[in-house]
């Protein structure tokens, strides 16, 4: 009698058994995989403009890199131009990311941006840094709403702000800091 109490209990225990885990139905669903994030890097860009006007070479352009940033826009890394606008004088513009929009001519300048324009019989050279530059390769300027230093020589200054026509090499600079070093007085008998 043992026997036939074992194994109904044993078979009442099966059945508990195999009745709990029908009702634990879990649904296994296919993986999928998550949407990949699209992204390339491609390195040693250069690109050349011609200007409309005179069919001459306006800038070349050149990066390490070019990447996609985490919203979906093309960047520059260590970005370098070299600018000659018709009639102007030549510039040379570098930063470590840059952004050049081909159909509007925007540029966007950032994180150690440098302005140099070479120096000329004339002139010496002019090296305008900041943190971030704003330009238009069409409409040929630059400016920044972000403090600046200017050296033009021995000449230096900073400004809160500047903005620079590069075709008429006109600059404009705001809230100008100067450090002036007088010459040393020396006082003499006039007679």
């Amino acid at each position: 009698m043992n026997i036939k109490i074992l194994s109904i209990l044993g078979a009442m225990a099966l059945a508990a058994g195999v009745w709990f885990f029908y009702k634990e139905d879990v649904e296994v669903a296919p993986t999928v995989p998550a949407k990949p994030e699209v992204s390339y890097e491609v390195s040693e860009i250069k690109a050349v403009q011609t200007s409309a006007e005179t069919g001459e070479t306006e800038y070349t352009l050149t990066a390490d890199s070019l990447v996609q940033t985490h919203s979906g826009e093309d960047e520059m890394v260590n970005a370098a131009m070299t600018w000659t606008p018709p009639e102007g004088e030549t510039y040379h513009i570098s930063a470590k990311r840059a952004k050049l929009d081909q159909e509007t001519g925007d540029l966007q300048l950032a994180d150690g941006a440098v302005l140099t324009r070479k120096a000329t019989q004339n002139k010496p050279e002019l090296v305008i840094t900041g943190d971030v530059f704003v330009g238009n390769t069409k409409a040929r300027t630059v400016h920044s709403d972000s403090p600046v230093m200017v050296m033009q020589g021995e000449d230096r200054f900073s400004a809160q702000r500047f903005s620079a026509d590069l075709q008429s090499g006109e600059y404009e600079f705001y809230q100008i800091e100067i450090l002036y070093n007088a010459a040393e007085r020396k006082d003499k008998p006039l007679f």
